[in-house]
């Protein structure tokens, strides 16, 4: 059963389960019943009447006390949430905060009458934020309002709040009143900054990491293609020997010098620019509003000296430079990434000059490496290809013109048959670690040679094999040599090891320990180019070398009658060599003058073109090996 209303239907059964529909009939009855009475003098009406509206009484009452339990709870939980509760009169302006948004906002009593008293304790940055949300919700453009902002406390501090509320509106859809809760999420958002700090920031020197450096790089290159001046600077900065601080004294007091050699860097920074640590001892520096070299000249020259100047850390004091590469928007490249790379390259320039200086780049220092990436690819494969052999060059008696050894000497023709210089291609084995495999191929394949001229009953001299710093601190480099020698039922005299003075500037006890092994094996022990480095004589009571070469820069001038500083030196070079006992070798020997006055010196051994450049295997057993005992090897007088 069901009254109709229009084309809707509302049951009379519905009706009567909602208590207030109840109280509503019953109060209408008691109404009716009371008026009936009056009117009619009805006892009978008056005393219903009377009883229906105790029974409205009975039941408003209970819902008075279901609504005040039902708010009780909704406070309760409210409480409960941490949550503040405020409504605001969009008319008269009135705004009320409840005890819980006072609370956390440190306040006592409620202090706010409208709500610009309300707007200035919102943080200047948010206020055009929060009035924008309030207005949206208002015009009914988002069905609740919502949003997250900073509220000045009463302590003058800032407290983040997230508001949230929605209006009641009238029959014409016009708020009326609005209503809401806020939550204090201070902690929250310090989490956030926090994690986006750390995201963005480098832990150890607080500097802009490399997540940062990409957005500050294609910002200032955005800025520098619409402005003027049109110009963006990308400095590369890499501290020279830092790894020496951290083996000598510890990674700790690497850190500490980290952290002082930021602050410098930082201070010679501008409040336009950008300084990233870009990891270990590398940091990058973005120039903006460049308009040229001139404007980075000072700032680099400003940075070398700041981390020149000595520092200590702990009880150690330190001193130590940077290599920096340069290079500039829009001359150098048109993109972040191609300006990044170029001023890598014109730091590896700086650092293959020793460090200590700067460099711009240049085309020709693209060039240089795209050839050298190119001879790292080449060498990977060279081994496999069969592109690499060995030359030896005698090495003669100065006394009897005796061969009395030769040097195996690497030689590469590449895959077009180019031969690749020896000076181009073993400094990028040496920095890609592919001189690694290379000098295990050298072992074995000049021990190979010695076997088969053995076999074929000739007798040859000791071979000298050069060997690196990098080799040598691998483990187990001796125990490779000595199995090659036992694979191939060799002596161990047969074979010297040579190495360069810069084995002591880095030195590893794993590379001395290697070499000490070799000598007690019976392999001798060679100090090559001599006079190049250091020349400290401590390195030569480090280990018991058997010979010492004498580098060619100090035998070209060895015949000219006006270099008696020269002649000193080598005498001086010789006299030494004798105290040690070790046998002198001078490369070089070009000219019948410089033999003739290294025998005057009573240097041991010569070895250059005077007597034979580097031979191809075959033809070293042909002119040098095949010859009678009687005879020696003759001059003969080809240039170098």
């Amino acid at each position: 059963m069901g009254l109709r209303r229009g084309d809707r239907v509302v049951s009379v059964t519905k009706v009567l389960r909602d208590k207030r529909m109840r109280l509503l009939v019953v109060g209408l009855g008691a109404a009716a019943c009371l008026a009936v009475g009056a009117q009619w003098a009805s006892d009978v009406a008056f005393m219903a009447g009377l009883a229906l509206l105790a029974v409205t009484l009975m039941l408003g009452w209970q819902e008075l006390r279901r609504l005040h339990e039902i708010y009780r709870a909704h406070g309760l939980a409210m409480r409960g949430a941490h949550d503040g509760l405020w409504s605001w009169d969009p008319v008269s302006k009135r705004l009320w905060v409840g005890d819980r948004l006072l609370a956390i906002l440190g306040y006592s009593s409620n202090f706010l009458d409208d709500t610009h008293g309300w707007l200035d304790l919102v943080h200047p940055d948010d206020r055009a934020g929060y009035n924008q949300a309030v207005a949206r919700h208002l015009k009914g453009e988002t069905p609740f309002f919502y949003f997250e902002y900073r509220v000045r406390a009463r302590d003058s501090s800032y407290r983040w709040i997230a508001s949230r509320g929605e209006a009641v509106r009238n029959r014409r859809g016009r708020a009326v009143l609005m209503a809401g809760s806020v939550s204090d999420i201070t902690k929250r958002k310090e989490t956030e900054a926090r994690i986006h700090y750390l995201a963005y920031h480098d832990q150890l020197t607080g500097l802009a990491n490399r997540a940062l450096l990409a957005d500050r790089l294609d910002l200032a290159i955005a800025q520098a293609s619409r402005g003027k001046p049109a110009g963006v600077a990308v400095l590369f900065i890499d501290i020279d020997r830092f790894k020496d601080v951290n083996d000598v004294h510890g990674h700790a007091t690497g850190d500490v010098l980290l952290v002082e050699l930021a602050r410098r860097l930082h201070g010679c920074v501008r409040e336009s620019d950008t300084l990233v640590r870009q990891g270990g001892d590398e940091f990058i520096m973005v120039m903006s509003a460049v308009d040229a070299p001139t404007t980075v000249a000072p700032v680099v020259a400003k940075l070398l000296e700041a981390v020149r100047q000595p520092l200590t850390a702990g009880e150690v004091e330190l001193c130590v430079s940077a290599s920096i590469g340069v290079s500039l928007f829009p001359d150098d490249a048109a993109d972040a990434q191609t300006l990044l790379r170029n001023a890598d390259t014109a730091l590896y320039d700086a650092k293959r000059s020793g460090g200590n200086v700067a460099r711009f780049y240049t085309r020709e220092m693209n060039d240089a490496v795209c050839q050298r990436v190119a001879i790292e690819s080449g060498l990977r494969q060279a081994i496999a290809r069969e592109e690499l052999s060995l030359h030896f060059q005698p090495q003669l008696s100065i006394a009897t013109g005796a061969l009395v050894g030769c040097e195996a000497l690497l030689r590469w023709r590449d895959g077009e048959g180019h031969c690749v210089p020896p000076d181009r291609f073993i400094p990028v084995a040496e920095a890609s670690g592919q001189i690694l495999p290379i000098g295990e191929w050298v072992v074995g394949r000049a021990l190979d040679h010695i076997a088969a001229w053995r076999a074929e009953g000739l007798a040859p001299p000791r071979v000298a094999i050069n060997v690196s710093a990098r080799q040598l601190v691998q483990p187990g480099f001796a125990a490779m040599v000595l199995a090659a020698l036992a694979q191939r039922a060799l002596p161990a005299e047969v074979l010297e090891v040579e190495v360069t003075e810069s084995i002591f500037l880095h030195p590893e006890a794993a590379a001395l320990g290697e070499l000490r092994l070799l000598h007690r094996r019976g392999i001798r022990l060679a100090l090559d180019d001599f006079g190049t480095g250091y020349s400290s004589l401590s390195y030569l009571g480090v280990l018991p070398f058997d010979t010492l070469k004498i580098d060619r820069s100090f035998v070209a001038n060895v015949d000219a009658p006006d270099d008696a500083r020269g002649d000193a030196i080598l005498k001086a070079t010789i006299a030494m060599s004798r105290a040690f006992d070790m046998q002198v070798v001078a490369e070089g020997v070009e000219r019948p003058s410089q033999l003739a006055a290294l025998q005057t010196l009573s240097c041991d051994v010569c070895q250059g073109y005077l007597f034979s450049p580097p031979l191809a295997a075959e033809a070293f057993a042909d002119r040098c090996l095949a010859i009678k005992p009687t005879q020696n090897i003759a001059p003969t007088g080809e240039p170098q």
